[in-house]
């Protein structure tokens, strides 16, 4: 991994991201947690690549602000707490590793500087629920209790304005806000982490194109929808969950001649801004390089 500074931020800030940079504990392991929620793809390319991959260094501020806030709970550690205490265990012969923020009294909780829409929309509620579970499986396997898992989201986007005035918006949170997570079964938690690994280890056989692309949820992406549009309309008639609905709809209509269907496709947000092997990802080059428009893999 190299960590460009095309954007000239400071140097002390920018040694201090290089030197925060997680590079793992001394074990070799497979994966880790933060690495289950990536699709099979990404899995794939950055472990072939991780040489070549290249991340600015002006886009890991928030994270060197995390570690700063881990740091500062480290010196506030009360007794049956522990504050980034790594764990690791072995399913299906492969090492899962994975470290929480912090754990006490049975809790898990997981710090999230996050903006304020991603908690008002809750487009993250089932990635932080898997990674949670399968924290708390690392640490149920360690003898530790867990009952309850929770996420502290702290945004960085927070307007007091808008707070003060919600009646723009009664969704609008306080400054850190707390969201309780599901607690899995640990059956249904090693069947998820079982499904991941055995598809990265798929995965790893195939060569790169062949490789299935992320899903829509690993693409931070919603589906597709398909508009039943009037010619010369600016507004669809009615949208349509899939193109063979959509044709229906239109085969129905008497006067079919008039309409068309127009796909209204959503972009990617994790392949455009937060996927560090985009540029040797085929997906990513056919629709997004070449405007090739893709859903999910065939």
């Amino acid at each position: 991994m190299k960590i460009t500074n095309e954007n000239n931020i400071p140097l002390p800030i920018y040694r201090a991201i290089c030197q925060n940079w997680y590079g793992g504990k001394n074990y070799k392991h497979f994966c880790s947690i933060t690495s289950l929620l990536k699709g099979t793809k990404q899995f794939v390319l950055e472990s072939r690549h991780s040489d070549e991959i290249e991340t600015e260094a002006s886009e890991q501020v928030w994270q060197l602000l995390g570690s700063a806030m881990h740091a500062v709970l480290e010196k506030a550690v009360a007794e049956n707490t522990l504050v980034e205490e790594r764990l690791a265990t072995e399913i299906d012969g492969k090492i899962v590793s994975g470290g929480i923020d912090h754990y006490e009294n049975g809790v898990i909780t997981d710090f999230k500087f996050t903006s304020v829409y991603t908690w008002i929309f809750g487009s993250r509620i089932k990635e932080w629920t898997k990674q949670l579970n399968a924290y708390a499986y690392l640490y149920k396997k360690a003898g530790f209790p867990v009952d309850k898992l929770q996420i502290i989201c702290i945004f960085r986007d927070w307007s007091k304005s808008k707070y003060r005035n919600k009646r723009w918006d009664e969704k609008y949170p306080k400054q850190i806000e707390i969201i309780n997570l599901e607690l899995w079964e640990d059956q249904i938690t090693e069947d998820f982490i079982r499904e991941k690994l055995a598809e990265f280890e798929a995965g790893l056989d195939l060569p790169d194109d062949m490789v299935e692309p992320c899903s829509y949820e690993e693409r931070w992406e919603e589906e597709p929808q398909y508009a039943l549009c009037k010619n010369g309309a600016i507004r669809a008639t009615k949208l349509y969950p899939t193109p063979e609905d959509a044709e229906n709809a239109l085969q129905a209509l008497t006067n079919k001649d008039q309409y068309h269907i127009e796909p209204r496709l959503k972009e990617p947000k994790k392949c455009n801004e937060y996927c560090a092997v985009n540029k040797f990802c085929s997906y990513y080059k056919a629709r997004l390089l070449e405007g090739t428009p893709m859903g999910d893999a065939a």
